[in-house]
């Protein structure tokens, strides 16, 4: 994972800017029933699963398994994610949540082995 370092810190930036902003939108659209507050959390939580996932991808060592296979479930769940939203089946958005988890989970294990 050595080319994870030549990362800008702006993408880093805007990485974890992307994920306080789904938090806020999340917790506002519970706690205000707003469905366009909602709608816009999953919006960027489909962003920054496809965002996180293409940077991993581009930056990490092809050698690292575990790495390819986040990235990849990482781009998998923000496509879904955009998938349920056009179409709003749940199905899609239970298979957004698994594939990012799954990609998180691919992530600390190639972490904690190296």
């Amino acid at each position: 994972m050595s080319g994870l370092e030549d990362t800008p810190e702006r993408v880093y930036r805007a990485i974890f800017l992307g994920i306080v902003l789904y938090f806020v939108l999340f917790g506002y659209a519970t706690i205000a029933n707003d469905p366009l507050a909602l709608f816009a959390s999953e919006f960027v939580f489909g962003v920054v699963a496809v965002g996180v996932g293409t940077v991993l991808f581009l930056q990490a060592d092809r050698s690292a398994p575990a790495i390819l296979g986040a990235s990849l479930c990482l781009v998998a769940g923000g496509v879904l994610q955009f998938a349920h939203l056009f179409s709003r089946l749940q199905l899609l958005d239970d298979a957004s949540s698994i594939a990012v988890f799954v990609g998180i989970g691919l992530y600390i294990v190639a972490v904690w082995l190296e």
